[in-house]
């Protein structure tokens, strides 16, 4: 196991990243159940999210129980290590151009959920890239300090 470092975690947008996800999952799995040609995307994003859950759901309890605490106490921010297996950074690389793909088709306006906000889509850039800079020998880098490229 490595260890990722999580500086800064913003609580209200992580809520939000999270509850976006869970809507984009339930209307994917109604689209992937009707198949057809629309059902390509949604099918992998469900074949995807299943094996990330199954690597790695439940592996940092510690870390998950912090951020229960820290929402119930109006914390902003909340700092946490992760520990994870390597195999993590080549799952997120392999990741980025399905979601990619989800948020074309979110922006296509076929859905009931609606792309991310800017600052939910900006949350899953930096979360997910520290896991592949951070375990690529690169400092942990905090929220507050991560920009987008222009």
């Amino acid at each position: 196991m490595r260890q990722v470092t999580i500086l800064d975690f913003p609580l209200k947008v992580g809520v939000r990243a999270r509850q976006h996800r869970e809507s984009l999952l339930r209307e994917f799995a109604i689209i992937a159940l009707g198949g057809g040609d629309k059902a390509d995307v949604p099918k992998r994003l469900l074949e995807i999210a299943r094996l990330h859950d199954e690597r790695y759901s439940g592996l940092n309890p510690e870390a998950d129980d912090a951020v229960d605490v820290a929402i119930e106490q109006g914390e902003e921010f909340i700092d946490f290590v992760l520990g994870v297996p390597e195999q993590i950074k080549q799952d997120t690389i392999d990741l980025a151009p399905v979601l990619i793909e989800v948020d074309e088709y979110c922006r296509s306006g076929a859905l009931l959920t609606l792309s991310p906000p800017d600052d939910v889509r900006a949350f899953w850039i930096w979360f997910l890239s520290e896991f592949v800079r951070q375990l690529s020998g690169e400092p942990p880098r905090a929220w507050r300090d991560f920009a987008l490229p222009a």
